[in-house]
């Protein structure tokens, strides 16, 4: 047995030495092509401040392509046809609070919560990224709920550093 066990040793050397590497790690500060650029995985980092904050449309919302895909939330713009449109705002599934994002200049923006309210019916949502100095306001009211989720609809808007303008939304919370 101890042979058996001595040639099995010797064939997984033998075979891991053969399958080495088949890249070398790069050197710092080496370029990288496209092709590996695409296969690495991204990192998601905090946002950079908007140079002119004072410019208004800097800070209405716009469409956005999330950086995951484990949303909880998602709220789209409501289109003329009362039909949901593009993607405004997201929570992700895992996190208490659960991290959130809306999307500036077609860009996502993480935002942290601040306070949920309800009054009446109405509840009222705000979220902030402190590093650009924004916060964002929804004004959401339960229209449904099925076996795993709840229907909202309601406006959405940025507050803080200025007012943008308040968009209706319809979405749902729920897996």
């Amino acid at each position: 047995m101890k042979f058996t066990s001595a040639l099995s040793a010797l064939a997984l050397a033998a075979g891991l030495a053969a399958c080495g590497p088949q890249t070398a790690a790069p050197e710092p500060g080496a370029s990288v092509t496209e092709t590996e650029a695409a296969e690495m995985p991204s990192v998601t980092q905090e946002p950079v401040p908007i140079e002119k904050a004072d410019e208004a449309s800097a800070w209405e919302l716009t469409d956005f392509t999330p950086a995951t895909n484990e949303i909880y939330c998602s709220f789209r713009a409501v289109n003329a046809d009362s039909e949901p449109g593009p993607l405004l705002f997201m929570t992700e599934i895992a996190g208490v609070p659960a991290p959130a994002a809306v999307g500036l200049e077609g860009e996502p923006v993480a935002l942290k919560e601040v306070s949920k309210t309800d009054t009446e019916g109405t509840s009222t949502w705000l979220y902030a990224n402190e590093a650009r100095g924004l916060m964002v306001q929804l004004e959401v009211t339960e229209v449904g709920d099925g076996f795993e989720y709840k229907s909202y609809e309601g406006t959405i808007q940025v507050t803080q550093p200025e007012s943008g303008t308040a968009v209706p939304f319809t979405g749902t919370c729920g897996v």
